[in-house]
């Protein structure tokens, strides 16, 4: 637990949630926002943000341009690599 900002600490409460919620956050805008300074760098995101990302949100396909076809979840709320996890792990990334 950190202390409050008067007595010099950074008022930040639970610092595993923020760390997680900022994580999140990047992970939004890197599929969002392509127009941000680190949108071109290869972020990597743990197995737990991921999972907290796509059990909160959903894909819609509408100019295919940005969906990952072999992660994100677009048929019927699962991904491939969740259909098919042995065909997924023969692709290169």
């Amino acid at each position: 637990r950190m202390s409050p900002p008067a007595p010099g600490g950074l008022g930040v409460e639970d610092l595993e949630r923020t760390r997680l919620a900022l994580r999140l956050r990047w992970l939004w805008f890197s599929r969002t926002d392509d127009t941000r300074a680190w949108s071109t760098l290869d972020m990597q995101f743990s197995a737990e943000e991921q999972a907290i990302f796509f059990a909160s949100t959903y894909m819609m396909i509408v100019d295919g341009l940005t969906a990952k076809f072999w992660e994100d979840r677009w048929i019927s709320g699962r991904s491939i690599s969740e259909i098919a996890p042995l065909l997924y792990a023969c692709i290169p990334k």
